[in-house]
């Protein structure tokens, strides 16, 4: 009965091809060992390479141990090579500040992951089944998920697969029995210590008893609905990511706001989801709250930003909202002041600058920026400095705030110590780059000097 539901999972989501190379998550439970003989079984048909991986939580002491001596021994016996990892989950909970539960998952998945890339593998298989879903479901329900949550797990993410979803628990045991296989039981599965330990041993039960005694296969097929209704409405936000997007990287996503602002607000939220799902495959750690933070930014002022896990930034910069792993910052801390002399290079390493103050126009780099200058209206010592607060300069027969220059150019705010400030002696005439106080412009190629600016190569 479980070979033919599994093979038809394998089919109807096109899971497995001739000549994969399959990582197979092993414990040592019911569930694992099952998949991985499942698996073994099917080896000639699909011409398949399997390797096992197991992790050691070291949560259980000898038990652990156990579980990792059987685990090889299993695979010893069927001649499937296993590679092992072993992580000490409690103390890696502790100082990620993270859950166990949490914790486990990151370092299942690093490892297999790792073992897929050495291996040049082509799948990971995953031992989840029905009843797994179903404790999934609830939980996500708890949470507050959405429709993509309620979707339950899915049978096919990039490269993993689940190849026993839709098997109950009671038919893997059965499968076991009926193959003389032998598997591990975890003593902690039946502590209900965790959120999903809690929801197998206790509510579960009692909603079969008092409420629905089908209940797994109605969450099973309530996912089904939803998982079609989630893709319809993910089409109707790769459509509206595609009109709003003006960049994309590896490192960074740019919207546009207004046309962002224009979308309805539930595709606006999954089109956002779909933009951190660039960053990050898995949302784990991303919730509804996060979600509503970056919606509440749209409609604050320019250089709004919050952070999100998984060490995501967003933040809104004038017409645009940006998604990045860049952590932005107005880089305040920078503090320089040089003092410039008539064909004296100076190098501001704080910016990666050289300035040359000359007679002559050079073509030292083809980044060079050049400003002319009357040089006799300098009437003490030039000098380059980062920008301060409170700084004005006289432009256009009027004083402006330096900061108001920045704001009416747009130029965004973790930018603008990028732009040196020139001084006669205490007063601002310019701003590299940008600007310069008109009363300092050349009256004639006699009193022109060259302020040369460019980074370095």
């Amino acid at each position: 009965m479980l070979e033919k539901i599994a093979l038809n999972t394998i089919y109807k989501h096109n899971l497995i091809c001739n000549n994969d190379h399959i990582i197979v998550g092993v414990s040592g439970g019911a569930d694992s060992i099952c998949l991985l003989h499942f698996l073994y079984s099917i080896k000639k048909d699909f011409n398949l390479k399997i390797t096992a991986v197991h992790i050691n939580h070291c949560m259980r002491g000898e038990e652990s141990d156990q579980d990792n001596k059987f685990v090889v021994d299993f695979c010893k016996n069927i001649n499937i090579p296993i590679k092992v990892f072993s992580f000490d989950i409690y103390n890696k909970s502790k100082e990620e500040n993270i859950s166990i539960e949490e914790t486990g998952r990151k370092y299942r998945y690093f490892a297999f992951n790792k073992v897929l890339k050495e291996e040049n593998a082509t799948k990971i298989a995953i031992a989840h089944n029905k009843d797994d879903n179903a404790e999934t479901i609830l939980m996500r329900f708890f949470r507050g998920t959405g429709i993509k949550g309620l979707s339950g797990i899915s049978y096919k993410r990039d490269n993993i697969i689940r190849p026993i979803l839709d098997c109950l628990r009671k038919d893997i045991e059965k499968y076991c029995d009926k193959n003389n296989l032998s598997y591990r039981n975890d003593s902690t599965n039946s502590m209900d210590i965790y959120t999903r330990n809690k929801i197998r041993l206790n509510l579960i039960p009692t909603i079969k008893k008092d409420f629905n005694p089908n209940i797994i296969y109605t969450l099973s097929n309530m996912a089904k609905n939803f998982y079609e209704e989630n893709n319809f409405l993910d089409n109707l936000a790769n459509t509206q990511l595609n009109n709003c997007l003006i960049e994309k990287n590896n490192n960074k996503i740019i919207l546009n706001l207004d046309k962002l602002k224009n979308v309805d607000l539930v595709i606006q939220k999954r089109l956002l989801r779909l933009c951190l799902s660039h960053f990050n495959k898995d949302l784990y750690n991303l919730s509804f709250e996060h979600i509503n933070m970056i919606i509440n930014i749209l409609q604050k002022q320019t250089g709004k930003k919050i952070t999100l896990p998984n060490n995501l930034y967003v933040y809104k910069q004038y017409s645009d909202l940006i998604i990045t792993k860049d952590n932005i910052s107005s880089n305040n801390s920078i503090c320089y002041n040089y003092k410039i002399e008539l064909e004296k290079q100076i190098y501001i390493k704080e910016l990666n600058k050289h300035i040359l103050l000359s007679k002559n126009i050079i073509n030292i780099s083809p980044k060079v920026y050049t400003i002319s200058l009357n040089y006799d209206k300098i009437k003490n010592s030039l000098f380059i400095r980062q920008r301060n607060a409170g700084d004005k300069i006289y432009l256009n027969n009027m004083t402006k705030k330096i900061k108001n220059i920045f704001i009416d150019l747009k130029i965004p705010a973790n930018e603008r110590n990028l732009y040196p400030i020139l001084l006669d002696k205490d007063k601002v005439i310019g701003i590299l780059g940008l600007c310069l106080c008109s009363d300092y412009k050349p009256s004639s190629f006699n009193n022109t000097v060259y302020l040369h600016t460019w980074e370095e190569n």
